[in-house]
């Protein structure tokens, strides 16, 4: 569970903040055995694999986790929109490769942890958005990003 000081702290930075419910009150949906083609249709199977708790799979630890709405075009070639939630785990060691949360200066991004001539940097997932160096006590990882919801419609 975040603190207030640093919930206040990230909706000051601009970025919206919404709890996440605990395990079991999320909404239970059927799941299929068949996957849905995104290339040339296949026939779907109709035999029913049972239920997925959506709050389960995407937030595998509750208790460190918050949801924050992206602002921005900076990482949509890692397939984050704007407008798109976004669940953030608390808590734990980021790894290269893993999109995080960071606070630069008392702002916050969103990022991959990658490296460039073997220092580790903040990198874009946009051309347009140069690499940003980590520098220690200059970054504060606020959470790895564990999955992300988009909405379609209405």
């Amino acid at each position: 569970m975040l603190s207030p000081e640093k919930v206040a702290k990230l909706r000051a930075a601009g970025l919206e903040i919404q709890p996440m419910p605990l395990r079991g009150s999320a909404a239970r949906l059927p799941l299929y055995l068949s996957p849905v083609q995104a290339g040339t249709p296949a026939m779907a199977e109709s035999d029913l694999a049972g239920e997925l708790n959506l709050g389960d799979w995407l937030a595998p630890n509750p208790e460190r986790s918050f949801l924050v709405r992206v602002r921005g075009d900076s990482m949509v070639d890692f397939g984050i929109f704007d407008g798109d939630l976004l669940v953030v785990e608390t808590g734990c060691r980021p790894r290269k490769g893993e999109i995080l949360v960071a606070e630069i200066n008392g702002a916050y991004t969103v990022k991959r942890l990658g490296t460039q001539g073997g220092k580790p940097v903040l990198l874009a997932g946009n051309p347009q958005y140069p690499p940003i160096p980590i520098v220690p006590g200059e970054i504060r990882i606020g959470g790895v990003v564990r999955s992300g919801v988009r909405r379609y419609g209405d």
